[in-house]
């Protein structure tokens, strides 16, 4: 899916109050685009949470002219419920959209968080997804509409068809490991756990 596209439909789903996700796109080349239109922070990933919201409060500070704006240090002192508040009172007319990246890093505290700030009308987040998010994060991933879909699916199927090759490799790395052991001192074991291992990096580095 083209740029233009993906933008077109995160302006849609913003307009509709949707959350939008992207699958392996850096948001970061979205955000400037994003930012002419609306309010707009971009924090890169959500942890740690209470850094990323001190940022958030920051930048909306600017934003509404606020001639005294707290510190950093200041807004460290304060708990991660009190800084949730001060954002709600520092943005109440106007959509302010969260841009970040790896959803499938999200916890389950931070997936909690984030959706209980996005509970508000006026805050809307745009993310991206590199790979499958944490069953502890469902719940927050159903409030997104994903974008791209399509790219997913047809990863999702390489994948499939890759897997059967990728255990070929593994059983032929097994062979080659076990005649070398025959050949040294008969550590079939050492065989086994070696074509193991570098399959399984094969599957880590393929999904």
């Amino acid at each position: 899916m083209e740029k233009e596209e993906i933008l077109e439909r995160i302006f849609e789903n913003i307009k509709n109050g949707k959350n939008s996700l992207i699958w392996k796109k850096n948001t970061y080349e979205y955000a400037d685009l994003i930012k002419e239109k609306y309010r707009a922070v971009y924090i890169n990933e959500t942890d740690p949470i209470k850094s990323k919201m001190i940022k958030i409060i920051r930048e909306v500070s600017k934003i509404e002219k606020i001639k005294k704006i707290e510190s950093e240090e200041q807004l460290s002192k304060k708990t991660k419920d009190q800084l949730k508040a001060l954002l709600h009172k520092r943005n109440r007319k106007y959509k302010l959209i969260i841009i970040f990246n790896h959803f499938e890093r999200l916890t389950r505290t931070s997936a909690q968080y984030w959706m209980s700030l996005t509970g508000n009308p006026y805050i809307i987040m745009v993310g991206s997804t590199f790979g499958t998010h944490k069953k502890e994060a469902y719940g927050f991933y159903k409030t997104f509409k994903l974008i791209n879909k399509e790219e997913q699916e047809e990863s999702r199927a390489e994948i499939n068809i890759s897997i059967p090759f990728i255990l070929i490799i593994g059983v032929l790395i097994f062979l080659c490991l076990y005649k070398l052991s025959l050949i040294s001192s008969d550590k079939v074991m050492t065989a086994v756990i070696m074509s193991i291992l570098v399959t399984r990096t094969i599957l880590y580095f393929v999904k």
